[in-house]
């Protein structure tokens, strides 16, 4: 008879500890009734026999998305509303913004991040804010990311329908200029900045989910830290640290300034507020490499390419060019969490397409989440034999050997991944990437190697 948790101390110890490692979040004893209910609620989704088989099943295995994401449902804390903490707000139109702004006119290309999003609300204020400050937005190359760890709340960022407790504070004007009234207090946010911000799935506790970011000019990461052990928050701001370009910037949450340690950042003081921008040429400690991280959603190639076999281009079927249609839609069901349907629409494009490396590179990753790794390492060999120069695979290969303590494979993949990387122009995009460049992954993956012989 399994003991029930309470009558467990060891196990809620052990478990609590695993949380921290796999999500960042802290469960002291205080709050262990908390993660004991949550537990006992996904049991019962998931077959198991009560909150104590659950943590055992979960203390079992590797992380896998599907509990992750159950437990997050669970847990989460989505409190948010549009231009939440004005102070950061008045600073990022008066002085943050524009000062990238004037730092970016030549190339117009911006890349903002809300890491913690909830359901989209701090998202869509930086658009509404560029709005507002480039008069020429629409001759601007702008991506705004949000993300989050829980699929309910995501679901709704992507859907960008709010009500009147999300507006709490916002003067009306705003509301009427910016989002369409649906009816029954709900407004959609209007298509010219829904069209500016991307939704996705991404742990910020898992250090594989940063590899393939671009390279961000400004950072939110407000509400979030706070929930974070000690030992998590730090590598969480060193990954933060990473992402950011030489001068970007970084904002927490007025609870979270000075409460953690910022290094590589200097403090900004503005009216009401602290910002952080990272200092050049100060070093990181370095961060332990990952032992058993995966993929997220957002490293899920958009539009796969790859080479097809030339006999089905020939013949020029109808059917073969619903292929990357069927891709685009496993991505989005992937970005949503559901990774049975997209498997699904994954394996119905390689029907149609069984030579294209990109899904068959799609389809390791969607395995990957999914928490099959032999599935996925069958999947990225396919690639390979396709076309041995597709770095991404490599990567993705070194990751699973790594989660798998097979250290010296990995090594060895990450290490062929980089000198093909080497062959590339620095700034050459990769391919089912969100502009990340040849330069900064190879940078990325010699950091890693670096670690790992260090």
């Amino acid at each position: 008879m399994t003991v029930p948790p309470a009558e467990n101390p060891a196990l809620l110890q052990a478990f609590s500890a695993r949380i921290a490692s796999d999500v960042g979040l802290s469960y002291p004893v205080e709050r262990w009734p908390e993660l004991t209910a949550a537990c006992d609620a996904l049991a019962r989704d998931n077959g198991l026999a009560g909150a104590a088989a659950c943590m055992q099943h979960w203390l079992a295995r590797p992380p896998q998305r599907p509990l992750i994401d159950g437990l997050m449902a669970r847990l989460a804390v989505g409190e948010t509303y549009f231009f939440r903490e004005p102070a950061s707000f008045e600073a990022l139109e008066q002085q943050i913004l524009p000062l990238l702004i004037a730092q970016r006119r030549t190339g117009r290309r911006l890349r903002l991040w809300s890491a913690g999003c909830a359901t989209g609300e701090e998202a869509f204020t930086l658009a509404i804010v560029l709005q507002r400050l480039l008069p020429d937005l629409a001759g601007w190359d702008i991506g705004i990311l949000g993300t989050d760890i829980h699929p309910g709340f995501l679901a709704s960022a992507t859907q960008g329908i709010y009500r009147d407790w999300s507006f709490r504070g916002v003067p009306a004007a705003v509301r009427r200029r910016h989002f369409d009234a649906l009816g029954q207090g709900r407004y959609r946010i209007g298509a010219e900045l829904r069209r500016l911000v991307r939704f996705t799935h991404l742990n910020l506790a898992d250090d594989a989910g940063f590899a393939l970011l671009p390279p961000m000019d400004l950072v939110l990461c407000r509400h979030v830290l706070m929930y974070f052990d000690a030992a998590q928050a730090r590598l969480a701001v060193e990954r933060l640290h990473r992402t950011l370009v030489d001068g970007g910037w970084l904002l927490v949450s007025s609870a979270e300034v000075g409460s953690r340690p910022y290094e590589g950042f200097d403090a900004v003081p503005f009216e009401g507020m602290v910002a952080y921008r990272k200092a050049a040429a100060r070093p990181l400690a370095s961060a332990p490499p990952p032992s058993a991280a995966h993929t997220p959603a957002s490293a899920l190639p958009r539009a796969p390419q790859g080479r097809t076999d030339p006999a089905l281009a020939a013949n020029g079927t109808s059917t073969e060019a619903q292929a990357p249609a069927l891709a685009a839609q496993a991505r989005a069901h992937a970005d949503r969490g559901d990774l049975p349907e997209a498997l699904r629409c994954c394996e119905a494009a390689l029907a149609l397409d069984p030579c294209h490396t990109g899904l068959h590179y799609l389809q390791a990753l969607i395995h990957e989440e999914h928490g099959q790794p032999d599935a996925a390492m069958s999947a990225l060999r396919r690639v390979i034999y396709l076309d041995p120069g597709f770095v991404l695979a490599r990567v993705a290969l070194g990751r699973l050997c790594d989660r798998q303590g097979r250290a010296e494979r990995a090594e060895r993949h990450f290490s062929q991944a980089l000198r093909l990387l080497e062959r590339q122009p620095a700034a050459a995009p990769l391919p089912g990437t969100d502009d990340v460049s040849a330069g900064h992954l190879s940078e990325t993956l010699a950091a890693r190697l670096a670690r790992r012989r260090g």
